[in-house]
């Protein structure tokens, strides 16, 4: 009597064995598990870049001044490529142009907002620029900037007239707009403002300037916020309507 065929396991029980290698191992784990192993946990983001080459050019320019740095110097210190750097930016020059608009222009623009909202005195708020104006340079790491500026403007004359420009002469205006308020309101005397405006901001711009160049060797100058407060101190009374200090 011939013997019934065995019926084949549901599918359900067939279970593939996993395929031994040559010593009788399991196989190795698919290959896109290493890929994912070995694939780099942190990427700069591109748009961070240029703000880390122009820090490191503005810092490597205070250490080493402007003509003894070049891109090779700033791509070491942000550390990337000379490359990378020329992908950004095709020159030194063209770095400090940046760290002006970046980080200087925007110290103008908060204290333009600064005197739309204001509603102290007159004094008050000319107090409160300056006093801000020196310490946003310093916070922001920028304080060497009017220096350099100054020193490189024989050789690139376009970019100290746009810090004129962008700079320097708006926060003239700024300043001659607060002396009219308090001319106006009876604060101050009836002083001739543009003069009165150069006289309040030379002084400042000075101390910046002497401060990045000397402040190292100069033991005997007080830091740039002491001296704009008692210069400060000086102008205002020296304008003020009466007597009485402001």
């Amino acid at each position: 009597m011939a013997k019934k065929p065995v019926p084949p396991p549901p599918v359900d029980e067939v279970v593939a064995a996993p395929a031994p290698d040559a010593v009788g191992s399991p196989a190795p784990a698919p290959a896109f598990e290493a890929v994912t192993e070995k694939a780099p946990r942190f990427r700069r983001r591109k748009d961070a870049r240029p703000d880390e080459l122009i820090r490191a050019a503005v810092a490597l320019f205070g250490e080493q001044g402007f003509a003894a740095t070049n891109l090779k110097d700033v791509a070491k210190r942000a550390g990337v490529s000379k490359g990378t750097v020329y992908l950004y930016f095709k020159s030194k020059e063209d770095l400090l142009r940046a760290a002006v608009r970046t980080s200087v222009v925007p110290i103008v623009d908060a204290a333009d907002e600064l005197e739309v909202d204001a509603e102290g005195s007159a004094s008050e708020l000319l107090r409160t620029l300056m006093v801000r104006w020196v310490q946003e340079f310093e916070e922001r790491g920028v304080a060497g900037i009017p220096k350099l500026v100054m020193a490189e403007a024989g050789n690139f004359p376009e970019l100290a007239e746009d810090y004129i420009n962008s700079v320097i002469q708006r926060v003239r205006r700024l300043v001659a707009r607060v002396l009219k308020r308090g001319v106006r309101d009876g604060e101050f005397r009836d002083v001739d403002v543009r003069s009165a405006t150069h006289l309040l901001l030379a002084p400042v711009l000075y101390a910046q300037v002497h401060a990045a160049a000397f402040a190292s060797i100069d033991a005997g100058s007080p830091p740039v916020a002491v001296l704009v407060g008692d210069h400060l101190d000086h102008f205002l009374r020296s304008i003020a309507a009466s007597e009485a200090s402001p």
